[in-house]
């Protein structure tokens, strides 16, 4: 009576063993999915007609000239990283900056860290 105890009891392990493999198998299909999915989204963010955003920049810039201010829309050249800024028009002071400059350095640190990472392995 003992064996059958502990021989069932391995077997409801085996099973458990089982079920968190297939556990972790559906987990890493559903992380796989959303990086696919967020890398769609990306690109379709990315792959905005120019036309369409200047358009976008002339109607928003008509909106903030009654606040003395200009939109501007610039692709920063070392990450390539379009920056949207807010700008007073008689100062030329950045209001706003979208991302920050602290953000663009960072970006562009992680660049260079990884190119030197990549030089390194070839």
């Amino acid at each position: 009576m003992d064996i059958k105890a502990v021989s069932g009891t391995q077997a409801g392990v085996n099973m458990n063993s089982q079920n968190v493999e297939a556990l972790d198998r559906a987990q890493v299909q559903k992380v796989q999915q959303q990086q696919n999915s967020q890398q769609v989204k990306d690109k379709q963010q990315q792959q905005i007609p120019e036309e369409v955003l200047k358009n976008a920049v002339e109607n928003l810039n008509k909106k903030l000239e009654m606040l003395n201010s200009q939109l501007k829309v610039e692709t920063d050249e070392d990450t390539g990283i379009r920056v949207i800024k807010i700008v007073d028009k008689e100062t030329n002071e950045v209001i706003r900056q979208i991302p920050p400059e602290v953000m663009l350095k960072i970006a562009k640190y992680l660049d260079e860290v990884a190119g030197l990472l990549f030089n390194e392995k070839v």
